[in-house]
């Protein structure tokens, strides 16, 4: 057993890039992939240890499920994100994670079926920067125009990695429970930066002009990173007729938090040399700052319950096979996903933003309830060859979400949009082993969502959004993300024997 142990953590996968807001994102490269998941009632193969515990008992001896790593490509263009025609488009090449599962038939325990499993549930990774510089008339009390410049610079990351084991008991001929326990490690790494200056164009023939120069400024900074650890459950049931078989699977949430490590969350905002340009009075400079890590910053990374159903209807000569599944997933309620204790001295001048520097060093998050729905079809062509394709929805729990009486302000900035897969693949039965190989299209699309900063339009101060050097924000962004994955697995049978 020592060594199942070495190889799972031998084939820890490396980065995949999906939606960081969508629950049905994953692949885990074999059968179950390619049936878009429908399998909750029944053909999970080897991620029956997540899909449905109780399906572990349909195997009949003892495998070794290994998914060998391909490539696959994401395109996530969004339009007018920095503001109008400042664009956010992000374009990645890169290696799919293994999914290794071995799955345990004893001989002396015939009612029982045993499975242990290193998964991934959820990777995302985009990042972009964005650079203005223009010459445009934006300081009140200056006359002509200015230089204006601005960086923007966007990083999130978020990974979620399950170690599981579990368990499938034949009830009787046709019914098994099961269950399943995992250990979730999810990693979060963000950042946000914004740097924006307007100044009086310089005349470089005049050595005066330097010697009293002056500039308006505004500069955000946000960061957040930690690793959670913690325990959730699985306990499912399948009956079996002759025909079909019906599955139903329940997801308890993330409830027993057992470490946090690699915390650290820092917050600035600053601003200086901002006139109001309806009275013309300075408004006041200000600077706000903390930075807490470790022990001090407390993480609390939810996932949320949910309930499945699927069934799996095969034709009486067992050669064609429909797959349906349908997942609730429910509510969480806003909540502080990471927080610390604000030091005494954070500011430097007056406090002007949001009202308030109070929870300076918090991030919330929360999810809306969502339902999915994945249909599934396998073909048996020949006796070692089958057929596969699949169809799922993938939507977006955070997308319009009310983060009420917490303030927006105070999330994770992301795309927010809804995806659907489409899957095809085909196994072969190759001196007694399955190798199996497919595709999987994904698309999303989403309009009118709002900026995350507006640097097209600026003014001198936005009184609406309480901003230096910057427009008010519209509901003009647009988001369209495109990936195709390429899949190679395979199935390794320990011949028709159980293990001894």
């Amino acid at each position: 057993m020592h060594k199942l142990f070495f190889i799972l953590f031998l084939f820890v996968p490396t980065i995949l890039f999906a939606q960081s807001s969508n629950y049905w994102s994953r692949n885990f490269n074999e059968e179950s992939s390619l049936l878009s998941g429908a399998v909750v009632g029944g053909g999970s193969g080897a991620s029956a240890i997540f899909y449905n515990p109780a399906s572990i008992s349909e195997i009949e001896e003892s495998k070794l499920s290994l998914n060998a790593s391909l490539f696959s490509v994401d395109i996530l263009n969004a339009k007018n994100v920095w503001g109008d025609d400042l664009d956010f488009y992000d374009s990645r090449g890169y290696v799919i994670p293994r999914f290794l599962s071995y799955m345990i038939k004893l001989k002396k325990l015939e009612n029982w079926s045993f499975e242990v499993a290193f998964l991934n549930t959820a990777n995302f990774l985009t990042e972009s920067v964005n650079y203005v510089d223009k010459e445009i008339d934006i300081l009140t009390h200056f006359p002509g125009v200015e230089r204006y410049t601005s960086f923007a610079k966007y990083s999130n990351k978020i990974r979620d990695d399950w170690f599981g084991i579990g368990a499938s008991f034949n009830l009787s001929e046709r019914l098994s429970l099961g269950s399943s326990m995992f250990v979730s490690a999810k990693t979060i790494d963000y950042a946000y930066m914004l740097d924006i200056e307007a100044g009086p164009v310089l005349d470089y023939s005049n050595p005066i002009d330097f010697e009293d120069y002056y500039s308006a400024k505004y500069y955000k900074q946000e960061y957040l990173r930690f690793t959670d650890y913690r325990i959730l459950w699985k306990l499912g049931l399948l009956y079996m007729a002759d025909q079909f078989s019906i599955g139903v699977n329940i997801t308890t949430p993330s409830i027993g938090k057992i470490y946090s490590d690699g915390k650290r969350i820092l917050h600035k905002s600053s601003q200086s040399n901002i006139t109001d340009p309806e009275t013309g009075d300075p408004i006041p400079n200000y600077l706000i700052v903390d930075y807490k890590e470790k022990e001090n910053v407390n993480v609390n990374a939810k996932s949320p319950f949910s309930i499945s159903t699927g069934i799996t209807y095969h034709n009486p000569q067992q050669t064609k096979t429909l797959y349906i599944t349908f997942e609730y997933f429910a509510k969480i309620d806003p909540y502080r996903l990471a927080e610390a204790n604000e030091s005494d001295n954070i500011s430097s001048g007056p406090i002007i933003i949001d009202g308030s520097s109070s929870d300076w060093l918090s991030f919330v998050s929360g999810a809306k309830q969502i339902f999915n729905v994945a249909v599934g079809y396998r073909w048996k062509i020949k006796d070692d060859v089958l057929l596969f394709s699949g169809f799922r929805t993938d939507f977006n729990f955070k997308k319009n979400f009310d983060y009420s009486p917490y303030a927006e302000s105070k999330t994770i900035k992301s795309f927010d949009l809804d995806k659907y897969h489409i899957t095809s693949g085909i196994t072969v039965k190759v001196l007694g082993q399955d190798l199996i190989t497919g595709l999987q299209y994904s698309f999303g699309i989403e309009r009118n969502q709002k900026q995350f900063v507006n640097l097209s339009d600026p003014v001198e101060y936005n009184r609406i959004e309480h901003r230096a050097l910057q427009g008010t924000r519209t509901n003009t962004m647009n988001t369209m993300s495109h990936s195709i994955s390429l899949y190679f697995g395979a199935t390794i049978n320990f011949g028709g024997n159980k293990i001894k």
